[in-house]
């Protein structure tokens, strides 16, 4: 077990090291594409650095049994680096890398792209709502292959700090699969 979570820190160091010299090519992909490259590109290049802390799996007690639920893995211990960058309205483009500790004990790596859009609260607080899309790998789905997902993304900041949270919906599988809710950190340089 240890040497998969070092292979997961190992990967992600590396992949936040290429993230620095990155330079996309973002022409010949029709505009939409283009400019969904472009912003990407821009976020890598010059983004503000970020560190991500995971803590949390929340799984819905309405599609698992407590005999299930018994044998997952609440605590998603985990680390991850990534840039962000803010628009003129406060709103944030965020390009990012993590490897945790999936339900089922195993490293799960994830790396992607978030948009978040905030609103002010009160003082240094504020909330906002989005989306991420990336890919992610598990060990059991696909035996680990990386796969695409789209997400909605929350988040409620406090200064640099913010707890994040997205929910993974129940898609087929019948009773004892989906509905878990990730919970994590960011600090933002």
């Amino acid at each position: 077990m240890r040497k998969h979570w070092l292979a997961g820190i190992l990967a992600l160091s590396m992949a936040s090291a290429a993230s620095s010299c990155l330079a996309l090519e973002c022409s010949g992909m029709g505009s939409w594409l283009n400019a969904a490259c472009q912003r990407v590109d821009d976020t890598f290049s010059t983004g503000t650095p970020d560190l991500y802390f995971s803590g949390y799996t929340w799984h819905d007690p309405a599609t698992y049994d407590e005999d299930k639920r018994k044998t997952f893995n609440d605590h998603a211990w985990g680390l991850g680096f990534g840039r962000h960058t803010t628009d003129a309205q406060g709103n944030d483009d965020i390009v990012y890398g993590m490897v945790f500790s999936d339900s089922h004990y195993k490293p799960e790596l994830l790396t992607g792209y978030a948009r978040l859009w905030f609103a002010p609260v009160a003082g240094q607080w504020s909330v906002a709502a989005g989306y991420t899309a990336g890919l992610t790998s598990r060990r059991d789905i696909f035996g680990g292959i990386p796969f695409p997902i789209v997400l909605p993304l929350a988040a409620v900041r406090y200064d640099k700090l913010s707890v994040m949270g997205t929910f993974i919906p129940k898609v087929g599988g019948g009773f004892n699969h989906g509905n878990v809710a990730f919970f994590f950190g960011r600090y933002e340089y």
